[in-house]
């Protein structure tokens, strides 16, 4: 099991791209781009802003984590994701990840019923991203 810490993804022009971290205070202001409404990244992101007590403008719905980092990386508007084990940003892109200490990590992880029910493409995947994060 991993925990993600949630990050804000800007271009190196926003007035926000300065920043070290992002506070509470500023996120109840920012209008974002998140995965889509029935994700549970999104429901564990709009948890931990409610426990916050923040209110956003409710944000701009993106199927995958890629393209929020492009339109990101375009200026279009920021986008709240999780910190990525592996960066997934091209060595010359202009993108800013600001961390938000203090939204509650994603947690994520693998689940099967039964390991040995899976297909040996599932299994040798999954021994290869374990081995891909080992320290």
């Amino acid at each position: 099991m991993l925990d993600l810490p949630w990050m804000l993804v800007v271009h190196p022009e926003d007035p926000l791209a300065e920043r070290a971290v992002i506070l509470p205070e500023d996120l109840g202001h920012i209008s974002y781009i998140a995965q889509p409404e029935n994700s549970t990244s999104r429901l564990r992101l709009e948890e931990s802003l409610a426990r916050l007590g923040i209110s956003p403008t409710a944000p701009a719905g993106i199927a995958d984590w890629d393209t929020a980092l492009l339109l990101a990386e375009l200026g279009t508007v920021p986008a709240i994701l999780p910190a990525l084990p592996r960066p997934t940003l091209l060595p010359d892109s202009h993108t800013r990840l600001i961390p938000i200490p203090d939204l509650t990590p994603l947690a994520v992880g693998w689940a099967a019923r039964s390991w040995q029910a899976l297909s040996p493409y599932a299994t040798e995947f999954a021994d290869t991203v374990a081995a891909s994060l080992a320290p």
